[in-house]
């Protein structure tokens, strides 16, 4: 496989990544990214500018989704520790009310 062919199957993972996130899909991004993961790993430091331009494209959109991800997972774990603080709440007051 030639660099070109590498470039446009990373860049074609990496839009299909995009989407997967835009529909908060955090598992088929993941499946992507594995799958982008030997293209990005296969790119050759000496490109031509074209090229160059859609590896920082690609780049790019790695930082952002990654930024993504914290800030998901930021939310997720927010939501899970004020449900079991409210899960605890809750037994307590059961607990409470049987006395």
């Amino acid at each position: 496989m030639n660099q070109q062919e590498v470039i446009q199957n990373a860049w074609s993972l990496t839009e299909a990544i995009e989407e997967a996130v835009s529909k908060s899909d955090w598992a088929r991004a993941a499946e992507l990214d594995e799958a982008r993961a030997p293209f990005v790993m296969a790119l050759q430091a000496q490109q031509p500018a074209h090229a160059l331009a859609i590896i920082r494209k690609i780049q790019a959109s790695i930082e952002s989704v990654a930024v993504r991800a914290r800030d998901a997972q930021a939310t997720l774990s927010a939501g899970y520790r004020r449900s079991m603080d409210g899960a605890k709440a809750a037994s307590r007051y059961h607990q409470a009310a049987r006395f």
